[in-house]
Parts: structure tokens; C-alpha cells; sequence
């Protein structure tokens, strides 16, 4: 009987080959009411939350939408929220992550549901065929961009 074992060479020698994103971290001013919404307009899920004894005026919890972690940060302290963009290009040209994205079967019926449940467009629906992608954005309660894409 002969045993296979793999080896560093048969899975890649370089470590960084098995990474994965685990999710994305918003830090919010206003943590109950984005918890709320993305429970509401994503159909969200709490999956754990918790605090941090060193740093006791935050809140901290992982939601899942769909299979995508996003964890939530907010201070329990009053804040200012971070600028809000009024338009893409102002969007596209902030520090940080800019927007995520999630790909979906029908991008065109998302949004009629999010516009449904109240959520406004901010990007309205196109195809892009450079990219070969359909797609619209809208903004969280925070002026966050969320991107949906359908491939053409």
C-alpha cells in the first residue's frame, strides 16, 4: 500500500497562495441603526457580537449577508461621521475601501426589491462591456457604496 502525502511543493510553495477574504469592516458612528438597516434592506444576519475590554465605548459584530461577512464597528460614543459621498467620482476618489461588491443572478430585479424596501439608487442600472458586467450602486445608512454586477 503505498501513502500520498502532500507537500509544500504540491500545494505552492508561496504561503500567501491560500488566502481568502474573510470579510469587510465598516466603522460606523451609528451602530444599532446600521445593524438595523443592513438586517432590513440585505436581509442581514448577526452572527456574533462582542466588545472589547480595552476599548469599552466600542461595539463590534459580524453579519452575514448571503455568505458575505461584513463586520460592523461603532463607538457608543457621540461621533461625526465621515464625509458622505454626493456622487461616484467623489466615491471612487476616497481613502479606504471605496465600495464592495456583490455579484448576483439579476442585478435589474435587485434593485427593484431595494428600491422597494426604500433603499435609493445611486448609481443607476448599466452594462459595462468592457468589464462584461451590468450593474447599479447604492449607499448604506452611512453613505457606504454597495455595488451589485450580473455578468452580461
Amino acid at each position: 500500500m503505498t501513502i500520498l502525502t502532500q507537500t509544500s511543493s504540491t500545494l505552492g510553495s508561496n504561503p500567501l497562495s491560500s488566502m481568502q477574504i474573510d470579510h469587510v469592516c465598516l466603522n460606523v458612528p451609528n451602530y444599532e441603526e446600521t445593524l438595523q438597516w443592513y438586517q432590513e434592506k440585505l436581509d442581514a444576519t448577526i452572527q456574533h457580537e462582542w466588545t472589547v475590554g480595552v476599548f469599552p465605548d466600542l461595539k463590534l459584530a459580524y453579519l452575514s449577508v448571503y455568505g458575505f461577512r461584513i463586520e460592523i464597528i461603532g463607538s457608543t460614543q457621540s461621533q461625526s461621521g465621515m464625509p458622505i459621498a454626493t456622487n461616484l467620482g467623489e466615491g471612487l476618489r476616497t481613502t479606504g475601501i471605496g465600495h464592495f461588491c456583490f455579484r448576483v443572478r439579476d442585478v435589474d430585479a435587485v434593485l427593484a426589491e431595494l428600491n422597494r424596501c426604500g433603499v435609493k439608487t445611486f448609481v443607476e442600472l448599466g452594462s459595462y462591456p468592457d468589464p462584461g458586467i451590468r450593474l447599479c450602486i447604492i449607499q448604506d445608512n452611512n453613505g457606504n457604496l454597495i455595488e451589485f454586477v450580473t455578468p452580461l
